[in-house]
C-alpha cells in the first residue's frame, strides 16, 4: 500500500505539477501604461498690469500680459494655468497681447482672450478677430497719437483725481468701449476722454451722473470720488473719465468723473 501510494505521488508531481507552473521567471514585467501628459511649457510673458471685477456676485481678476503675436493658443493656456492658480478668486480672465502698448494702440486684445466663466471651469479662449494690416495700422496710429500730443493730462491734480488716474494720462476713447463690455474689451480702469455734449444729468445708483453723447456713443460718467462742476445740459464738453464698463440697464458705456472742461 505504501508503495502504491509513493507511485501515486510521484506521478502526479510529474505530470501534473509542470502543468500549474508559471513562466513568470522569463516572462518581462508587465508595462504600465499612462494618459498623464507633460504640461507644456510656460512660455515667456510680462504682466501689464490686473483689475478686481465682480460677476454675477462672484469675485473675479482680470490679467492683461504680453506674450508675443505668435503665441498659441496652448502657451496661452500654460499662462493662464500659471497665473490663475491658488489664488482666492472665482472667475479667472487674462488678455494677451502683442505688444505692451496694444493696451492703448489696438484698444481689445491683439492676441487672444481666455475666460473662466464659472468658477473652476475650463476657460474659453477668443482668439483675436483682427488681422495682422489692422493691427500694424493701429500700432501705426498709436505711434502718431502719443507724438501728436492726443494724449492729455490735467492741471493741478488733486488727491481724488489722482487716486482714479495715478498717472495723469488720458487718452482718446477706443471706439470698443461703446459697443462691449469690460470682459470682452479689457478696458476697464483705462483712463480716457471725450469730447460730447450734455444730454442729460440724472442719480443713476446714488450717483450724480451725466449722460454725454458723443460720435461713438453715449457715456454716463459718474461722481465717484469728484465732485461733479455745474455742467448745464446740451453743453459741449471735454470730459476726463475712467472706464468702468458697459451698462446693459443704460445702453452705454459708463466712467468715473475726473475731469471736464
Amino acid at each position: 500500500m505504501k508503495k502504491a501510494l509513493c507511485l501515486f505521488l510521484s506521478l502526479f508531481l510529474v505530470v501534473f505539477l509542470p502543468a500549474c507552473s508559471s513562466d513568470s521567471g522569463n516572462a518581462p514585467p508587465p508595462e504600465v501604461s499612462s494618459t498623464a501628459e507633460t504640461p507644456p511649457a510656460v512660455p515667456e510673458y510680462d504682466l501689464i498690469n490686473s483689475d478686481e471685477y465682480v460677476q454675477n456676485g462672484k469675485s473675479g481678476i482680470g490679467y492683461r500680459v504680453v506674450i508675443g503675436d505668435d503665441a498659441t493658443e496652448e502657451e496661452m493656456r500654460a499662462v493662464f494655468s500659471a497665473l490663475c492658480s491658488g489664488d482666492s478668486y472665482a472667475l479667472h480672465t487674462v488678455w494677451y497681447y502683442g505688444l505692451a502698448s496694444d493696451v492703448e494702440t489696438v484698444g481689445a486684445f491683439s492676441v487672444g482672450m481666455l475666460e473662466e466663466v464659472a468658477p473652476g471651469g475650463y476657460p474659453e479662449f477668443t482668439p483675436c478677430t483682427y488681422g495682422e494690416e489692422l493691427i500694424a495700422s493701429l500700432r501705426g496710429q498709436g505711434s502718431d497719437v502719443n507724438t501728436a500730443g492726443d494724449v492729455r493730462s490735467i492741471p493741478d491734480l488733486s488727491i481724488t483725481q489722482e487716486a482714479l488716474a495715478p498717472d495723469n494720462s488720458f487718452s482718446p476713447a477706443p471706439a470698443e468701449i461703446f459697443s462691449t463690455t469690460a470682459e470682452e474689451n479689457g478696458l476697464a480702469d483705462m483712463a480716457f476722454y471725450a469730447d460730447g455734449e450734455i444730454v442729460s444729468r440724472s442719480d443713476v445708483g446714488g450717483y450724480d451722473t451725466i449722460q454725454v453723447a458723443t460720435e461713438e456713443g453715449d457715456l454716463y460718467i459718474s461722481a465717484v470720488l469728484v465732485d461733479l462742476p455745474e455742467i448745464s445740459e446740451v453743453e459741449a464738453v471735454t470730459v476726463y473719465f475712467v472706464y468702468t464698463g458697459w451698462s446693459e440697464k443704460l445702453g452705454g458705456a459708463c466712467g468715473a468723473y475726473v475731469y471736464s472742461e
